[in-house]
Parts: structure tokens; C-alpha cells; sequence
């Protein structure tokens, strides 16, 4: 079985972990799609490991309930990285936030994820 591309993972990602309202879930694609070290970096913080990634998407979904991620554009990528660009908002209704995402990948598990705010 081949390895997940960075297209794969982002995607996943967003669906699984940011888009999952349950724990336990969240958990196990976090598991699956991160590298047991990921470093998470936003403009609020940087954590490290799985635990502190899960413990810190808690806190944003907690901040927004009901409010869905939504890619904003195409994926595009070199090398080891995967950017897409992505949209928070009500199901159907319009944006309150957007932002980028940029991940570091390496043997099928994204190593680094930055996120940046749009201005």
C-alpha cells in the first residue's frame, strides 16, 4: 500500500480532526494522519506531540461551535509540502474566517503543520 500524499492527509485532516466534533474520533485520525512528534504551529501558539495537537483543536472547536472548515481553493504542493487554503463558517452561510495551511510531511504522516490567518 502506497503512502498518503500531502493532498490526502490535508484533506483528512480537515474532515477528521478539525471538522470532528467527537474526542475519541479525533483521537484516532490524529494517530493515523500525524507524526507522533507533529509540531503545530497558529498565531496563538505552537504545541507538540498528538496529545497537545488534540488538546488544542479541542480549545478551537470549542470557540466556534457549529461553524464547519470548507477548503477555499485548490491544493497545491512541492516537495514534502501541502498548502490549502480553507474557510470557517456556518454550514451553507458565509465565512467568518479563513485562513492557509501548510503541512510537512515525511513517510505518509504530516510532521509540521502551520496554519496562517487571513489579515
Amino acid at each position: 500500500m502506497s503512502e498518503p500524499t500531502s493532498e490526502q492527509l490535508l484533506e483528512r485532516m480537515l474532515q477528521g480532526v478539525f471538522n470532528e466534533p467527537d474526542p475519541q474520533h479525533r483521537a484516532e485520525v490524529i494517530a493515523e494522519v500525524f507524526a507522533a512528534d507533529v509540531v503545530f504551529v497558529d498565531g496563538e501558539r505552537t504545541v507538540t506531540g498528538q496529545e497537545e495537537l488534540a488538546a488544542a483543536v479541542t480549545g478551537l472547536l470549542a470557540q466556534g461551535p457549529g461553524l464547519v472548515f470548507t477548503p477555499a481553493g485548490p491544493f497545491r504542493g512541492v516537495g514534502d509540502l501541502g498548502l490549502r487554503p480553507w474557510r470557517l463558517g456556518p454550514p451553507g452561510g458565509e465565512p467568518v474566517l479563513g485562513g492557509l495551511d501548510v503541512a510537512q510531511t515525511a513517510a505518509g504522516r504530516i510532521t509540521r503543520l502551520w496554519t496562517v490567518l487571513d489579515g
